[in-house]
């Protein structure tokens, strides 16, 4: 009997397989090749980070009593505030990240790098769907997160811890812990989502094709009139 191997270049997978060798790292990532996918790429990874590290924590802070805490309406609603609003920060940080990848190369100056974070900001903030807190909370994240891109150090956030900070000062103002234990957790929450967002910078960096993402990318959508 003759066995036949197809070469796995040549092999058509679902993309539900796709996801699953990629997090086992048998398949890379796609290019990033317009201003739509790093949208998309923006809110996945800004999703993945906030409820990994907000979920992790209170596994670990509750311990076993970690699934009671899901028959308490009181802490749902907490925990769902809780994961909006770091969600939020997580887009701006993402969002001021990757503008400033391109003011780095000096393919944006300040104000269109400012743009080009607020379009995708404004492009996850106002679309997201969700019933837990209301649109104008919403409003208010995208509100700050387009103040600190007016101010942004540009150099700064572009070498990625910078540009992290609100997502930490999120989840540690946010999660449903007592504030007596938070401040005993700070140091290691802060560790745990800085720890996450390495990955995602360097995979970032990597993704990114800047040439062409700038080519799909007008500054109306970033509401820029000039």
């Amino acid at each position: 009997m003759t066995t036949t191997f197809v070469p796995f270049g040549n092999m058509t997978l679902p993309d539900t397989l796709k996801s699953v060798f990629r997090t086992l790292g048998f398949l890379g990532h796609p290019p990033i090749e317009s201003y739509q996918q790093l949208i998309d790429h923006t809110e996945k990874n800004a999703a993945y980070v906030s409820q990994v590290t907000l979920y992790t924590y209170i596994k670990a802070r509750a311990g076993t009593q970690y699934p009671k805490l899901f028959t308490n309406e009181d802490f749902l609603t907490s925990l769902r505030i809780a994961r909006w609003h770091i969600f939020g920060a997580a887009v701006a940080d993402m969002a001021l990240f990757a503008a400033a990848q391109f003011n780095g190369r000096g393919a944006l100056d300040h104000d269109r790098s400012a743009a080009f974070a607020n379009g995708i900001m404004e492009a996850v903030l106002t679309n997201y769907e969700q019933q837990d807190v209301e649109p104008t909370v919403f409003l208010e994240m995208l509100a700050e997160g387009t103040r600190r891109a007016a101010f942004a150090n540009w150099a700064d956030i572009a070498d990625g811890p910078a540009a992290f900070r609100a997502s930490s000062d999120a989840v540690f103002h946010w999660a449903p812990i007592a504030d007596e234990l938070k401040a005993l957790d700070e140091e290691i929450v802060r560790n745990s989502i800085h720890l996450r967002w390495i990955g995602v910078r360097r995979d970032t960096k990597a993704l990114l094709r800047h040439d062409a993402i700038l080519a799909s990318w007008t500054p109306s959508q970033a509401g820029d009139d000039t």
